[in-house]
């Protein structure tokens, strides 16, 4: 495994040409997509001999599961360039931030959206697989999580039963 050097930094604070590679990161893994986004409030950011070789954004936000409000931290926009992977950086920078939401953050816990052929990954870093619907808002109205959703528990609670709202954009 290449151990990366790791910066957690928010999206605010992101200099002009590392906010311009992230862009290009995201545009060259997950193309256009017609829906819409949240955008991450920080970044978790992986370097490799000074070349930012992967990342994690990370959010904030109250969503319900069964109507019950839940403190959550968003993964999303995971990335590591085609160069560097496979080395274990990006499962790195994955512990980083659930250590990053569980101690600053202080929230009760993680949730991702995935594709199915990344659970096993997702999997071995101690996310689970819930039942939904996971359900989001979109211009023209709530739409429905096509994919898996997955959590961790940062607060040493369990994941509640129910639908589960993300209370706005999707990540």
């Amino acid at each position: 495994m290449t151990t990366p050097r790791v910066e957690i930094t928010s999206t605010s604070e992101l200099a002009p040409e590392v906010a311009e590679k992230l862009g290009e990161m995201t545009e060259r893994e997950f193309g256009t997509d017609p829906m819409l986004y949240a955008e991450p409030q920080w970044y978790v950011i992986g370097f490799v001999d000074h070349v930012l070789a992967s990342r994690v954004g990370v959010l904030q936000r109250t969503a319900s599961v069964g109507d019950r409000p839940l403190h959550i931290g968003g993964i999303c926009t995971v990335v590591t360039e085609p160069e560097y992977r496979g080395r274990g950086i990006a499962s790195s920078l994955m512990r980083t931030a659930v250590t990053f939401m569980n101690g600053e953050l202080q929230l009760d816990f993680g949730l991702l959206t995935c594709k199915p052929r990344l659970e096993s990954l997702y999997g071995g870093l101690d996310w689970q697989t819930v039942e939904g619907p996971t359900i989001f808002d979109q211009p023209t109205g709530m739409r429905g999580c096509g994919g898996l959703t997955m959590v961790i528990e940062c607060s040493g609670r369990r994941w509640p039963e129910g639908k589960i709202n993300l209370c706005g954009l999707p990540w």
